[in-house]
């Protein structure tokens, strides 16, 4: 299966919208960054989406937002993930990350997700864990 763009129906885009607003609220206030991938017989999409939250306000540029929702709605089809991360001003971060399956996020564990940033994925080597990043537990989404 290729990963194309279709048309879709109203379910999918209400699903996919559903998840893109439980990455914005699964954090909480400050700079964040959300990845979102797609991937089927060796083709692969993705999308970077800086945001910013403040409260209940969320600044994010709509185009990012329309694109995450397409890739989301493919990912949710053939097969992908999401992975948040957010930085500090003490030069720390912390990521999160989700397995996308039949338009729902499973959680990963911090296991999982250090797994996956430590592994290189082409040669499954492992790759020495980036400093000051903590790996966390992800919480279940709000959708």
């Amino acid at each position: 299966m290729a990963i194309t763009s279709h048309d879709r129906t109203p379910y999918e885009v209400q699903r996919a919208a559903a998840l893109l607003m439980g990455f914005f609220d699964a954090v909480g206030d400050g700079c964040h960054v959300l990845v979102v991938a797609a991937s089927a017989n060796g083709d692969s999409l993705s999308i970077t989406v800086p945001f910013h939250k403040d409260g209940d306000a969320t600044d994010v540029d709509t185009d990012d937002a329309l694109e995450a929702m397409m890739i989301l709605t493919l990912a949710a089809i053939v097969g992908g993930g999401a992975v948040l991360r957010t930085s500090f001003a003490n030069q720390t971060s912390e990521v999160k990350g989700w397995k996308l399956v039949e338009f729902y996020a499973k959680p990963l564990s911090a296991s999982e997700i250090f797994s996956a940033y430590c592994t290189d994925a082409e040669t499954g080597e492992l790759i020495a864990p980036e400093w000051g990043l903590e790996y966390m537990d992800a919480p279940r989404l709000r959708v």
